[in-house]
């Protein structure tokens, strides 16, 4: 199954369950539609949030959603096919740390086993999806606003599934993957944990300024890492209009991709 339709764009791809899903909401800010608008004509944002979804489903399909690795033998390393991935953006553990026997519950040693696979998919010498040029970000799952929380569940006459003290063995599960496989981590925690139904607007969810805290998080920890990410530093794709129309001769040669 291939996500990647035609050689134009570089891409950013954001995996994860419904707070990556919901990322495409821009009645409430969306961050990964922020990303869109920031890298407009520089890289393609690709959305692959799956609600309802946890870490065990997303180990499965992540094979399945990244691009496939060439091996370069003359460089002796991976690479990807025409457009490169640039950046996977990892967010799962909400749904992850629903209470058993809810069905997507998953212990929390199988949770962080299947995050660091994430990670080592991209960035392990010997993986089918390898790439030297693929960077990872991981991101802890949020804190729940519980008051919040109970009465959107009780309007659904559902119980309440969840809570931050266990989503935090999550989250903490989150950071420990990303120091030990070197990866840079957005923690949600310090600025959400106070006021959690600031940024949400069920409780779980991000409202507008969560989606904008989580934006701000992932460009923050792009620019302190990933300099070559840096969307200003980035051109774009094919010229601007106002270089393209001062193109007096071969401007099919200029538009070559």
């Amino acid at each position: 199954m291939s996500t990647y339709a035609g050689h134009l764009y570089d891409s950013i791809v954001c995996f994860g369950d419904s707070l990556t899903q919901h990322g495409w909401d821009v009645t409430k800010n969306g961050w990964t539609a922020q990303l869109a608008q920031t890298y407009l004509r520089k890289l393609d944002i690709v959305n692959r949030g799956f609600s309802g979804y946890n870490s065990r489903h997303g180990r499965i399909l992540l094979p399945q959603i990244l691009p496939p690795a060439v091996f370069d033998a003359e460089r002796g390393s991976g690479k990807h096919k025409s457009s490169q991935l640039r950046l996977l953006v990892i967010l799962f553990g909400s749904n992850d740390a629903q209470f058993p026997p809810y069905k997507a519950h998953v212990p929390l040693s199988e949770f962080r086993s299947n995050i660091e696979y994430m990670v080592r998919l991209v960035q392990s010498p010997t993986s089918a999806c390898y790439s030297e040029t693929t960077r990872v970000v991981l991101v802890t799952p949020p804190p729940i606003a519980p008051e919040l929380y109970a009465q959107c569940q009780a309007v659904k006459e559902m119980s309440v599934d969840r809570n931050s003290e266990t989503i935090h063995l999550y989250a903490d599960a989150v950071r420990a993957v990303a120091r030990e496989q070197q990866v840079p981590c957005v923690d949600l925690w310090p600025a959400m944990e106070k006021t959690p139904e600031y940024f949400t607007w069920d409780g779980l969810h991000l409202n507008a300024r969560g989606n904008d805290l989580l934006f701000k998080l992932v460009m923050q920890t792009v620019h302190a890492n990933f300099p070559e990410l840096d969307p200003e530093s980035i051109p774009f794709v094919v010229p601007h209009h106002e270089q393209l129309y001062k193109i007096t001769s071969n401007i099919d040669q200029s538009l070559r991709l």
